[in-house]
């Protein structure tokens, strides 16, 4: 497997360093820029640059490129031409403009595509986490409380994003998917952060509930070196269970996910549903208060109901319409009776259109009733 490059994040750099140490030979014609670029320099990696991305893609001594930018758009721009040059691409997602509508359109790609695209996660920090596996697998009902503490070297934007996407992904590596988020910041009188604290729950009238979890972003301090950080499950038993969180290799995991496609479908919505918890984070900082998280677009019922919801309105519309317009025509008109009873039959026959379309809701699938978190969701439609 040789790995290319194109990008400037910093975030990379576990990557090229692991690429790198491979074997001893160069890595292939890469486009490194920026931060990144200087960090290679610094440590001594040998490094041919290319011209341009479009050289990268073209090279023929790559099969794998890893996309390492900022810009949302070039990243689907380059995810594309890399798919048509039969490339597999790793997304590097960013640290400031990262959100689901980037994964979202990476899936489409990905459809479309005979290549793999694999998105690099918090949670492929976990060691103990199998490199054909997702998640850890943990059973919700024998589990009290999933506790997490990221120390960060700084509480800049950059560093707050990164650790909170890895931080609540590393929890999600659980299998659960939650469906509200609460957000504290802690501040000194001046304003600087001091730590922030994220609750992960779900609504209480799910039909099941999930242990909550917990994150926690704080500063590094000198007791915090050469500790890992562990995310802790605390069983309702009173026992715990202990992951480490530690720098793993990446590469064995890219060589799996290149070699079964097929898995890259779940990493995506697995990346979308961090995304999403991401952006409900940011809701509640601004809100100041717990709000709710929407991972998965409607089940078939869902839209049925939402489809009928509409339609209802319309015949109502209708028929009120309908009412006036004949009301008003039989003082101004004068027509055989056979016309008035095909205009009432008109008038009624949207109605009974409708209401024999409601026998179709048992048709339809609503997937077992459930979010891709395992929870209840409500379909019906509000008034």
């Amino acid at each position: 497997m040789n790995i290319a490059f194109v990008g400037s994040s910093l975030s990379a750099w576990p990557l090229l360093q692991e690429a790198s140490g491979v074997s001893n030979q160069p890595l292939p014609a890469s486009l490194l820029q920026g931060a990144l670029r200087e960090r290679a320099i610094e440590t001594g990696i040998t490094l041919r640059l290319a011209a341009s991305a479009e050289d990268v893609l073209l090279d023929q001594t790559n099969n794998v490129v890893v996309i390492a930018l900022e810009d949302c758009d070039e990243i689907l721009r380059l995810t594309r031409a890399a798919v048509q040059a039969e490339k597999h691409v790793v997304v590097v997602l960013p640290e400031l403009t990262a959100s689901a509508a980037l994964t979202f359109e990476l899936q489409l790609i990905l459809d479309e595509s005979q290549t793999a695209i694999i998105p690099i996660l918090g949670r492929w920090l976990l060691a103990q986490l199998p490199t054909d596996r997702l998640t850890l697998q943990l059973e919700a009902d024998v589990i009290r409380q999933l506790t997490l503490e990221l120390p960060l070297h700084d509480l800049s934007e950059a560093s707050l994003n990164t650790g909170l996407r890895n931080g609540l992904d590393l929890l999600t590596a659980s299998g659960f998917l939650y469906s509200q988020v609460t957000c504290l910041d802690q501040a000194v009188p001046g304003g600087a952060l001091i730590s922030r604290m994220v609750s992960l729950s779900t609504q209480p009238e799910a039909e099941r509930l999930l242990p909550p979890a917990a994150l926690t972003l704080r500063p590094a301090t000198a007791t915090d070196a050469g500790q890992s950080p562990r995310l802790i499950v605390i069983q309702r038993d009173g026992q715990q269970q202990q992951f480490a969180v530690t720098a793993t290799p990446l590469l064995p995991r890219i060589r799996h996910l290149t070699a079964q496609r097929q898995d890259c479908t779940a990493w995506l919505d697995a990346a979308s549903a961090t995304l999403e918890l991401c952006e409900a984070t940011a809701r509640s900082i601004r809100r100041r208060r717990t709000v709710d998280v929407h991972f998965d677009a409607g089940t078939e019922r869902s839209v049925f109901k939402s489809q009928m919801t509409a339609l209802g309105c319309g015949v109502l519309t209708w028929l009120l319409l309908g009412m006036v317009a004949y009301l008003i025509a039989g003082q101004l008109l004068t027509l055989p009776g056979w016309a008035w009873h095909t205009a009432r039959i008109l008038w009624m026959v949207p109605l009974g259109i409708f209401l024999i379309a409601q026998l179709l809701l048992p048709l339809t699938r609503n997937r077992g009733g459930q979010t891709r978190g395992g929870q209840s969701t409500n379909d019906d439609p509000q008034p």
